[in-house]
C-alpha cells in the first residue's frame, strides 16, 4: 500500500508472475529478479487485500503517508520480515491443524481404505486371512485393529473348548451352529457389535500419546515373544491360542490344530521400515498430535512476532522526520579557561628565559 504507484501499477493480483514476463518492469536477470521470485507470490496476495479486503480504504490512506528515506528503509526491512514469519506459519499451521491424525487413527482402526461398517475382510477363509495358511497371500494379520479383535476374538464352534463367550463375557456371537462362525466375510458385524460394546465398559479410554503407543508397542513385543507351544513351535509371533501342531491355523476352532489367533508376518517385528500397520498408523497419530500441539505454540509466538512487528510498522507512519543538529564545540567554563591561559602563560615564560640565556630569538611572546 505504501510502495510507489509505478511498483503496485506492475503487481496484477489476478495473475502469476509466469504470466507477466513480457512486462518490461519484470527484471528477467540479476538480483532484482531473484527478489520478484521470492516474493511475487507474496506481493499478489496482498495486492489482491488491497484492491478487494473489506479493509481496503485503510490501506489507501497508508498510501498518502510521505516518509524519509530512512522510514522508507525500515518499512521494506519490516515486510521483509513479515515475509518470513509468513512463510513459516503456512508451513506451521498445517502441521497445527493435524487434519491427517483422524485419517491415521481411522486407519489404524479399521484398515487403509476401509471404515467401520467393512464386513468382507477376503478373498479367503478365517484362517488364510487370520494367519495365512494355505495362502500366505490373503494374509491380512495387522493390517487394523478391528480385524486382529475379530481373529482374536471371534465366534467359531459352539463346542465347549470354544464357547460363544470369548475374551470376556458376552463379546461374541451367541450363535450355536457353523452357520454363525466368522469366516473373515460373513457375521462381521454380529461379531463386531458386541466386541465394540465390551471394550467400551473395560477400562477408561487413554489419550492417544506417543507414550501409551509405546507401552502398547512393548506389551506386544512381550506377548509375540512368547514360546508357542512344544508341537506347534514352528509358529512364531503368534497372538492368542494355538493348539496341537498348529498346522490348521488361526481358523477359529481351539479343539483342533489351531485356535483363535492372529499370526504376524516375520517382517513385521524385524522390519524397521514396516511394523504391524495398525500400530504403525497408532504411531504416526500420535507423533502428529504431539507434532501439532507444538505448531500450536508455534504458531502463538509467530502471531505475537506479527503484532510487534506490525506496531513498529505503525509507529513509522506516525513518527516525523529528523535531523540531527549539527555538532557544536562547547564553551569552556570560565575558571577551567583562566587556569589554562596561566598554564600556558607559565610556559612561554620558561621559554623566552631558556632563550635568552643562549643568546637566541624567542620562541614566543605573550
Amino acid at each position: 500500500s505504501i510502495a510507489a504507484s509505478t511498483f503496485k501499477a506492475d503487481i496484477d493480483h489476478t495473475k502469476d508472475l509466469s504470466e507477466l514476463q513480457d512486462k518490461p518492469a519484470v527484471p528477467k536477470t540479476g538480483t532484482e529478479n531473484g527478489r520478484w521470485e521470492k516474493y511475487y507470490t507474496f506481493w499478489k496476495k496482498y495486492k489482491n487485500a488491497i484492491e478487494t479486503d473489506p479493509n481496503k480504504a485503510d490501506y489507501a490512506k497508508w498510501s498518502t503517508k510521505k516518509l524519509s528515506k530512512g522510514q522508507f528503509e525500515k518499512l521494506r526491512l519490516n515486510a521483509e520480515r513479515a515475509f518470513e514469519f509468513y512463510k513459516a506459519a503456512q508451513t506451521t499451521l498445517k502441521i497445527a491443524q493435524a487434519t491427517n491424525i483422524q485419517t491415521l487413527l481411522n486407519n489404524a482402526a479399521f484398515g487403509t481404505g476401509n471404515t467401520e461398517a467393512t464386513t468382507n475382510y477376503g478373498p479367503g477363509n478365517r484362517a488364510a486371512i487370520c494367519s495365512g495358511t494355505s495362502t500366505p497371500t490373503q494374509l491380512k494379520a495387522g493390517t487394523s485393529l478391528k480385524l486382529d479383535l475379530l481373529c482374536l476374538c471371534a465366534y467359531d464352534n459352539g463346542a465347549t473348548p470354544n464357547g460363544a463367550k470369548i475374551c470376556g463375557p458376552d463379546t461374541a456371537a451367541a450363535g450355536s451352529s457353523a452357520s454363525d462362525n466368522w469366516e473373515g466375510h460373513s457375521k462381521t458385524t454380529e461379531n463386531w457389535t458386541p466386541l465394540k460394546t465390551a471394550r467400551q465398559k473395560r477400562k477408561t479410554q487413554v489419550k492417544l500419546t506417543l507414550a501409551t503407543v509405546d507401552a502398547i508397542r512393548l506389551r506386544l513385543a512381550e506377548l509375540l515373544g512368547r514360546q508357542t507351544p512344544k508341537d506347534a513351535k514352528a509358529h512364531k509371533y503368534v497372538l492368542g491360542s494355538l493348539t496341537g501342531t498348529g498346522y490348521t491355523g488361526c481358523a477359529g476352532n481351539k479343539a483342533g490344530n489351531g485356535g483363535r489367533c492372529v499370526k504376524y508376518k516375520e517382517s513385521d517385528l524385524t522390519d524397521p521400515a514396516k511394523g504391524i500397520e495398525w500400530l504403525r498408523n497408532l504411531r504416526d497419530a500420535a507423533l502428529a498430535k504431539e507434532a501439532a500441539v507444538d505448531a500450536k505454540k508455534e504458531m502463538t509466538a509467530i502471531t505475537r512476532s506479527l503484532q510487534l512487528l506490525n506496531d513498529s510498522t505503525n509507529i513509522l507512519f506516525d513518527e516525523d522526520e529528523t535531523t540531527l543538529a549539527p555538532a557544536t564545540t562547547p564553551n569552556p567554563s570560565p575558571t577551567g579557561s583562566k587556569a589554562q591561559e596561566q598554564k600556558q602563560k607559565e610556559q612561554c615564560e620558561a621559554i623566552k628565559v631558556a632563550t635568552e640565556r643562549k643568546g637566541k630569538k624567542q620562541l614566543c611572546e605573550w
